[in-house]
This record gives structure tokens, sequence and C-alpha cells, in this order.
């Protein structure tokens, strides 16, 4: 077989399987990419909520041990699905895709609750004067308006530990950098958007390191528990379901 291009758009006579996108947007109808032979995602209609993300996780474990299927990766609004490209057909499976999303429905995931203390603002809260000034707030009335949510961990991140969250209040919402900016990387609280992230725990003693990102950096979580531990039950820090409530340990200026 083959392969195709890593990305191509759909055939004329395919209306509901389109060119792959990056960006998350409010769809009308679910769409369906092809990322060349051996990948398919899926990105649901709607804005971002828990009944859809939670369909989104039924449709995971639906599909996961289908024939030709190698994993699935559920993402904030979507899902991606690796294939084996010589046991399945992309398009087809998109197509079949498509059918089992329809009739899916919300399977409620109600992981640990985990509560997280947290300081905001200070050097490792770097970009809190800045966050709160935009939105016409106190230091002290973003931290409360964050930390009253529970949130909900709709998806893995960039590394173990690392998940977005599900449940900032809108009143924080924040457009991304358009240029991103070094910032440390070690438990971090940041807000990007309508989305509020938990960055990888810092392992014990291993130097902060830094890296480029465009979300707000308003606080840090000084003891979060190490991201991946082979001793731990379950041994990632967070997974998708799971709860978590953060507590003010100080608002620092």
């Amino acid at each position: 077989m083959t392969p195709r291009p890593a990305c191509r758009s759909k055939p004329d006579d395919r209306p509901s399987i389109t060119r792959m996108s990056t960006s998350l947007m409010n769809l009308a109808a679910p769409r369906v990419s092809l990322c060349g032979a051996s990948a398919v995602l899926l990105d649901a209609e709607g804005p971002l909520s828990l009944p859809t993300q939670e369909r989104i996780w039924s449709l995971s474990e639906r599909v996961r041990d289908l024939s030709g299927v190698l994993d699935t990766h559920p993402g904030m609004n979507s899902l991606l699905v690796l294939l084996d490209p010589l046991a399945v057909d992309a398009d087809a499976f998109a197509a079949e895709l498509l059918k089992r999303w329809a009739d899916t429905r919300p399977g409620r995931v109600r992981g640990r609750t985990i509560e997280m203390g947290v300081v905001y603002g200070g050097e490792r809260g770097i970009d809190m004067p800045d966050f709160a000034a935009f939105h016409g707030l106190s230091p002290k009335e973003v931290a409360e308006l964050h930390a009253a949510p529970e949130y909900v961990v709709f998806a893995p991140g960039t590394g173990p530990g690392f998940g977005f969250l599900f449940g900032l209040d809108p009143r924080l919402f924040t457009p991304r950098r358009q240029v991103p900016v070094m910032r440390p990387v070690g438990s971090n609280i940041s807000i990007g958007g309508g989305q509020a992230g938990l960055g990888t725990p810092q392992r014990p003693g291993v130097p902060a390191a830094t890296a480029p990102t465009g979300w707000h950096v308003i606080g840090h979580v000084p003891d979060a528990p190490v991201p991946f531990d082979l001793n731990r039950e379950p041994p990632f820090l967070l997974a998708l379901g799971d709860r978590i409530r953060f507590r003010i340990e100080s608002v620092v200026a």
C-alpha cells in the first residue's frame, strides 16, 4: 500500500471529511479529518463541556479494541485514533467513526479528587500583575476566582502530571500570547484562553527548567506530588476525569 500524504484534503464526494485543523473551534457539526493513512481525528460539535468530553471518553473506549486500531488519544473536544494502515482504510474508518459518535452517550468518569495548595503571584507567578490589571482585578481577587471551582482533567498535556483543566471561571478567560515567552515549567498554574493548566510537577532535586509558552503563569504548586512514580497506584499524577481543587496558600505581591 502506498502511504498517503501526511494530511490531505477530502475528496469532493465525502462532505463530512475535511483537512486537519489544529485550532479549537465551536463547530456546528462533528468533523473527521484524515491525518495521512495512519490516523483519524474527530472534532466534536459545540463548545467545550463535560457531557461532550464524557462522550469522547466513551467513544475512545468503544473504538480502542477495534481491528486495525493501534491507540486512541482523547483531546480537548477531540479524539485522535491511530491506525494500522495495512489493516484498515482510513477513509472507511473515518465514516465509521462518525456513525459511532452519533450513537455514543456520555460515560460518567468520576476520578479522584485531588487538592493542591497554590502560591499565587511572586517569581513563580510572574504574570499575575499584568494578568490582574488586564481584568481590572486585584491579585487576591484573581486568586479567589481561580481557586473557587472544582476543575476536571479533560485531556493529558505534554508530559506526565500535566493536564488540561475544564471549569475556569469565564471572568478569567484570557487570550493566549501571540508571541511566546520563557517561563519556569515546574508545577505552574497558568491560564490560556478559556482553559486552566497545571504544569508538570518539578522532580525533587532537579533544577527548574524553562520553556516557551503562550499561557499566562499566575502561580505555582510548591508541594505537588512527583509526576510519575512506579511505586504509586496509579503511577501518573493525573488521569482523565480526575477533579482538582486549588487551595490558596498565599498571594504574593
